[in-house]
């Protein structure tokens, strides 16, 4: 969870002897979240959107994951968790049908050119079983920058802050890759 990445940070902290560094990166971090929380505050309950992450880890998204934990501070509805589907359980097409995301999240790692994720984009996406869920009927897709949305850093805020810009649009973009740093 994003509590237990503050504790990672406040415990290595301590152990280098920076306990103060660690407390002014947790303030880095609630402070960039709070700035997420305010812009997604103003939207209407109705504007929340539900998404599905589509990860080449099929068994990653559900209930309980640091991806579940992001969507809430993201104010999202994680479609897999929603559904009842835990981490580390498969979720299946005929899931993704039932569950129905207004949005998908979409992978783009190629594994350093090593393996063809446009191939396997294209493919899931002009899968016939697939064509009535609501996000490709209408092309919500979203391609992110990957090491936001699998982070168990203190960058893991900016994972909260691509989310938002998935569901909620350019309010939220970031200006080139960022990272919380204290000197």
């Amino acid at each position: 969870t994003i509590e237990d990445i503050r504790q990672n940070v406040r415990t290595i902290a301590k152990a280098m002897h920076a306990d103060s560094k660690g407390e002014e990166l947790v303030k880095l971090m609630d402070s960039r979240l709070a700035q997420v929380k305010q812009q997604v505050a103003a939207l209407k309950p109705q504007q929340k959107k539900k998404i599905v992450l589509v990860s080449l880890m099929s068994s990653y998204g559900g209930k309980g994951c640091i991806f579940d934990d992001m969507c809430k501070e993201a104010g999202v509805i994680n479609g897999v968790s929603a559904a009842g589907i835990k981490n580390g359980q498969q979720v299946t097409k005929e899931m993704l049908v039932k569950i129905n995301p207004d949005l998908l999240i979409m992978p783009v790692y190629n594994d350093h050119g090593n393996f063809d994720i446009k191939k396997y984009n294209q493919e899931f996406l002009e899968d016939p079983s697939l064509q009535t869920m609501r996000a490709i009927k209408s092309k919500q897709l979203f391609y992110p920058n990957e090491g936001y949305i699998y982070n168990c850093s203190q960058d893991v805020v900016f994972g909260v802050q691509e989310i938002a810009h998935a569901a909620y649009g350019e309010a939220f973009a970031m200006q080139g890759a960022q990272h919380l740093r204290v000197k």
